[in-house]
């Protein structure tokens, strides 16, 4: 019989201190979206888990930016539902065709 323990990671000394990007590795991924080409224009930054609809930013991302090691899909319609493209970890782009101002709902794969 093993004795294995398991500790939250916040409970380890230094972990709750650690920067953005080191954090998104840790959880798989933060999600960053813009409603303007090159990131510009108004923002929803830092999503993790799962958004069954991205509420008042529905069908409004033409930028996005995945931090992490953990790939993500968004899907044209809400509860994912409808066409569903898979983004890479760790890029950034400008979402091009039927994606462009057309997301409504997103999760890490």
């Amino acid at each position: 019989m093993s004795n294995i323990q398991s500790q939250d990671l916040f409970a380890i000394a230094g972990v709750s201190n650690i920067d953005e990007e080191s954090a998104a590795a840790v959880s798989g991924g933060n999600l960053d979206l813009s409603d303007l080409r090159n990131g510009g224009g108004r923002r929803l930054n830092n999503l993790k888990g799962r958004f069954s609809s991205l509420g008042g930013f529905n069908n409004k991302a033409s930028w996005y930016q995945l931090k992490g090691n953990r790939d993500w899909f968004v899907y044209t319609g809400k509860n994912f539902t409808g066409l569903r493209f898979r983004i890479k970890a760790g890029t950034k782009g400008n979402f091009a065709g039927l994606a462009n101002n057309n997301i409504e709902s997103a999760r890490p794969v």
